[in-house]
């Protein structure tokens, strides 16, 4: 059984559709109690949630009317467990009972309660999570719903268990306790999903490493980052053209060789204004000022450092009222912090350029040839535009279309490729690799490119700090 009747005050409503990695919550939920393939599931729902009754029946669930939810927890936990019993008083032997706004609870989780051990005379299956929070999903069995009829109000199950400890089993698990009750909570899931996801990625890559990353990871392909600072063909850059005011600072958080900071330094030139450009790469800062002395490019300023800066001199200097990341942060796992940073150097703006699929997937597909599996996907635009929306940002959005990339030579493509797969050229599966370059790289107009990539098209996030 899905409590989810509940109106979300706390949350400022809507909570079990607000979204995460793409899907509301509920549906996070009932998508992981589909996996434990329980003989029955049943969604309370308060009055008008269509949404909710639409999610529960994608999900093979039905769902059961609390047509009072204002009376609390405890009246839905009975409607659902009179309507469970209405149906199949016989064959039942217990009800989970999973909060509709938890949804990190895992499989694992839901199977260590289902397996418990149950002594003779107790009737009650909790978790004890070793971080801390409360104790559901809760299993109770058959012998024990007449105790719901002791539930009252919106206090769920915490004091039943206080007051019958002798019916309780309790199950200790890793982890705390995943309730999304408020905002805050809401962007404490998002940021803890974003994290997964680039510990597996990274996880990935040292399991399949066979070279190191050099101290300067860009310098052998910086030249694939070079761009004309005059250029009028860029629809990306124009669209941050426009973003511009006269004698403002902007700052470049991982500029690279300046694709961005270089044409809005000259923007911003007549005005007065200026780019600061920041970037852990020396080569890449070097390519930078090579380009801004070959166009005469003065009003730009370069910080070599991560970010964020860990030095305070470079933090003050950093101060600016347009703050750009251009395909920076996809594989940030503190990504809360990251922002915080960006949000407190901006006084007026802050801008994200990211894509669809992080701009290395392009060589997604050499991995189940070489490796023999697919590359863990980072997050990218959409998880990007979530966290804000989580973290309660107005978010302005610009979609922009792009062609599939292409390499100026087959020289070029495999050199990409291979630092994207971490193998050695004298490695055991160099000929793994030199069979999927031959199986997937075209020569076409325009350069080279990896047969079967789609279009992965760019967004201009915006927001104010």
């Amino acid at each position: 059984m899905v409590l989810g009747a509940g109106s979300g005050s706390r949350f400022g409503g809507g909570k079990l559709l607000a979204e995460l990695n793409g899907r509301p919550l509920l549906d996070h939920v009932l998508a992981t109690i589909r996996e434990a393939e329980l003989a029955e599931t049943i969604v309370v729902v308060g009055p008008g949630a269509t949404a909710l009754e639409a999610i529960a029946a994608a999900n093979g669930a039905r769902t059961v009317p609390n047509p009072a939810p204002e009376e609390g927890l405890s009246s839905s936990v009975r409607i659902g467990l009179a309507a469970l019993a209405a149906v199949r008083v016989e064959e039942i032997d217990a009800a989970l009972i999973v909060l509709g706004d938890q949804p990190r609870t895992s499989l694992a989780t839901i199977k260590a309660l289902l397996a418990a051990e149950v002594p003779e005379g107790r009737s009650i299956v909790v978790p004890r999570y070793r971080g801390g929070g409360g104790s559901n999903p809760v299993l109770i069995l058959r012998s024990a719903w007449a105790l719901v009829g002791e539930l009252q109000g919106d206090r769920g199950f915490g004091p039943l268990i206080k007051e019958h400890p002798e019916l309780i089993v309790e199950v200790d698990l890793p982890g705390d306790n995943p309730d999304v009750d408020t905002a805050a909570d809401l962007v404490r899931v998002v940021e803890a999903a974003w994290r997964e996801r680039v510990l597996a990625n990274r996880a990935q890559v040292e399991r399949f490493r066979e070279v190191p990353d050099g101290i300067d990871f860009y310098a052998p392909v910086r030249s694939l980052f070079r761009a004309d600072p005059t250029r009028t063909d860029d629809p990306v850059l124009a669209a941050l053209l426009d973003l511009v005011d006269p004698g403002e600072t902007w700052l470049d958080v991982g500029a690279g060789a300046g694709r961005f900071a270089l044409p809005l330094a000259r923007a911003l030139g007549p005005s007065g204004g200026e780019v600061v450009a920041l970037d852990a790469s020396p080569s890449m800062l070097q390519a930078l000022h090579e380009i801004a002395d070959d166009h005469a490019i003065r009003n730009i300023r370069t910080v070599e450092a991560r970010w964020p800066p860990s030095d305070p001199a470079n933090a003050r200097s950093c101060a600016a009222d347009v703050v750009l990341i251009a395909h920076v942060g996809y594989d940030v796992d503190s990504i809360g912090p990251f922002l915080d940073a960006l949000e407190a150097a901006a006084r007026r703006c802050c801008v994200a350029v990211l894509m669809d699929r992080v701009p290395a997937s392009a060589a997604d597909p050499f991995w189940p040839l070489v490796h023999g599996e697919d590359r863990v996907a980072l997050p990218a635009l959409a998880d990007v535009v979530e966290l804000l929306r989580a973290r309660r940002r107005e978010v302005g959005l610009t979609r922009i279309r792009e062609e599939a990339r292409r390499f100026d030579s087959r020289a070029s493509l495999e050199g990409f490729a291979r630092r994207q797969l971490w193998i050695d050229p004298d490695g055991p599966k160099e000929v793994r690799f030199q069979a999927a370059l031959d199986a997937l790289v075209i020569e076409e107009s325009g350069g080279w490119a990896i047969s079967g990539r789609l279009p992965n098209d760019i967004g201009v996030v915006t927001w104010q700090p």
